[in-house]
């Protein structure tokens, strides 16, 4: 089948959304698709280039971070490639398109059915879907809604990547269907690594630095991490965003700064380093889709602290490879973290078991259950 892909982002920008695009093509190609994405430019990367065996094109678009697209930014994309997949469809032939998130791919896709007859499905990641991410779109959910349901319901099939999103979905819209498919992980570069123990236990935060990824909790219970533990820890950081000035002010009223190194953006190619020299997981996120960064840490074998929303709640076990902590709770993330460095045994127990759930979520099964829809929908036609 000749595909085409439509995400705003694709490595080395935006976030878990451009991760789940990067292993698509791949994977899709090694399935035998001829593949093309159309993504944003970005500074100097290459307007065209090959890349697993698929054609990326990266068109006009208004892209000023690489891990953050205001409203208005994704605006721009969604029409821009609207303009461009005319003119691409007019010159090539394409069997299906394939939207990465309802805005602005799903946009596009929407119209470009209505224009060529092109059939077209979409990926859900979270903040996408009305309620998933409150946070930053309460007062837009309301309004872009109607909009939602009709490029959803023009869908060959709806995916979600976490039971969660699909509740959601089913709040939005009880005629459509959503098909769970979660996010998936490279097991086989994902993996743990044999190593010394480390001077000091090292918690890893992976993530953009804004409120919604909750890092700010992380920080509040520092100073009772510090007073229950015996051994020495830190806490490393990667990642880069505008909360980072706020996140400073409370580590240094709190005593905590000389815990805390942050490490800036470390390049995706070489981030299965920092899982394999870490100790513990941590994300404490306020909302969440189905986050890459908590499978490709307990493929490396690292034993999960997270916090109890959708997505996360659907590959941390509680008691198994780590725990779940409800909301604002800090006294129980604090006792949690001070339990797992403290104890060795228990995160080798816990790390084990991640390790094992890990294999479930392996990007070839993951993606060979897309490949089953793309040919179910085309044999159909």
């Amino acid at each position: 089948m000749k595909l085409l892909l439509i995400n705003n982002e694709f490595p080395p920008i935006g976030g878990g959304g451009s991760t789940v695009t990067k292993y698509a093509i791949r994977y899709l190609v090694k399935a035998g698709h001829e593949v093309t994405l159309i993504t944003s430019r970005y500074k100097d990367l290459p307007k065209r280039e090959i890349i697993d065996g698929a054609l990326v094109i990266r068109i006009l678009a208004v892209r000023r971070y690489k891990n953050y697209a205001a409203a208005w930014e994704l605006i721009i994309f969604g029409v821009s490639a609207l303009v461009y997949t005319w003119f691409y469809t007019g010159r090539h032939k394409v069997d299906f398109t394939q939207a990465y998130f309802a805005v602005p791919a799903g946009w596009a896709a929407w119209n470009l059915k209505i224009l060529k007859g092109i059939p077209y499905a979409v990926y859900f990641g979270g903040s996408d879907i009305p309620g998933a991410n409150p946070s930053r779109y309460k007062k837009i959910y309301p309004i872009i809604t109607p909009l939602l349901r009709k490029i959803w319901r023009g869908a060959e099939f709806r995916t979600v990547c976490s039971k969660d999103l699909a509740r959601l979905g089913k709040e939005s819209d009880v005629v459509s269907e959503f098909k769970v498919i979660p996010n998936g992980v490279e097991t086989d570069r994902f993996r743990p690594l044999e190593r010394s123990a480390n001077p000091k236990v090292k918690l890893l935060f992976i993530g953009r630095l804004i409120p919604r990824k909750g890092f700010q909790r992380v920080v509040q219970a520092l100073p009772k991490v510090q007073s229950k533990v015996s051994v020495p820890f830190e806490v490393e950081v990667v990642g880069d965003g505008a909360h980072r000035e706020k996140l400073d002010e409370i580590a240094e009223k709190l005593g905590v700064s000389e815990v805390i190194k942050y490490v800036g953006t470390v390049p995706y190619d070489q981030l299965e380093k920092s899982y394999q020299y870490a100790d513990i997981f941590v994300l404490t996120s306020l909302s969440e889709g189905m986050p890459s960064v908590i499978l490709e840490a307990m493929g490396c074998g690292l034993p999960i602290i997270a916090s109890d929303v959708g997505g996360n709640n659907e590959v941390v076990h509680e008691g198994e490879n780590g725990y779940l902590i409800k909301g604002d709770d800090i006294d129980n993330l604090a006792d949690k973290l001070a339990g797992l460095i403290d104890d060795a045994g228990l995160r080798k127990r816990m790390g084990a078991r991640s390790r094992e759930l890990a294999s479930r979520y392996d990007w070839r099964e993951i993606m060979g259950e897309y490949d089953r829809l793309y040919r179910s929908v085309m044999t159909k036609s």
